[in-house]
């Protein structure tokens, strides 16, 4: 199994002088090492099963340079990442799920960041300095932000048919449409018809009860607003499960983990 995992990588061991071996507990290989130099080296790794686990070019006995490679034990690539003499990591940075799909991708160069759906469809991405955006899971979008200065941002809202519902400009979290306060409801649907994103604004400010859902169709956000104060704000994670609630009648801060297990409750 090790030597087709190594035939497969390309790493053939008669090229290296010196080869460190590092065992499991039960003695089975973890870790070879092929050294090109005393203190360079390149580093694969193993599961317990013989199935290649990781791969890295290493310098001075800790610097990663060029690139470096985690796998699944399926054999599906895990994490992909590219670093130049210095260290420092250049190009894309991608991380993959166990199925093989995308889940995250991260540019270097542009800075820009990029969350991805199941389905290979953009879910997030965040341009630093420039720009972010949520997406339903057809990958149109649902809101964009667009910086303009420090706390100022263009925003807008999408229905999943791409069709645009508002675009104005929030200052210091007041929302402005043609220079003036906006008055009135921003409501967006997904293509079944059910709605995506409800709020009613006074003077700029959210008034009442609005929601908001994630692009799966899974509910985001529950939150009340009296007299420009919120009173409670219900927060989900992208699962359906509750992530926490902010209750301001009740003084109260409670948060879960992913699975549904209480973390913390504390009184404000």
């Amino acid at each position: 199994m090790i030597e087709n995992e190594l035939s497969a990588i390309e790493i053939n061991k008669e090229n290296y002088n010196v080869v460190d071996t590092i065992l499991y507990e039960r003695k089975k290989i973890k870790t070879l090492r092929f050294h090109k130099a005393k203190s360079d080296y390149i580093m694969v790794g193993f599961y317990e099963s013989g199935k290649k686990k990781s791969i890295a070019n290493i310098k001075n006995s800790t610097q990663f340079y060029d690139k470096a490679i985690d796998w699944y034990e399926n054999g599906k690539p895990k994490w992909i990442r590219k670093y130049d003499r210095n260290g420092t990591q250049i190009e894309k940075n991608i991380s993959f799920r166990e199925n093989g799909s995308i889940e995250h991708e991260y540019d270097n160069d542009t800075k820009e960041s990029t969350d991805y759906w199941l389905n290979g469809k953009p879910k997030f991405k965040y341009i630093e300095n420039v720009s972010q955006s949520y997406h339903y899971f057809n990958g149109n979008f649902m809101e964009k932000y667009t910086q303009k200065i420090k706390d100022e941002y263009y925003v807008e809202y999408f229905n999943e048919n791409s069709d645009l519902v508002f675009s104005g400009l929030y200052k210091k979290k007041i929302l402005f449409k043609d220079n003036a306060r906006y008055n009135g409801k921003i409501i967006c649907y997904f293509n079944n018809g059910k709605i995506s994103h409800f709020e009613n604004l006074i003077n700029g400010i959210p008034n009442g009860k609005s929601f908001a859902y994630y692009g799966n169709e899974n509910l985001k956000y529950e939150r009340e607003v009296k007299n420009q104060e919120e009173i409670f704000y219900k927060a989900y994670y992208e699962n359906g499960k509750v992530d926490f609630i902010r209750d301001q009648v009740k003084n109260t801060f409670t948060k879960w983990d992913e699975k549904g297990k209480l973390i913390e409750e504390v009184l404000l």
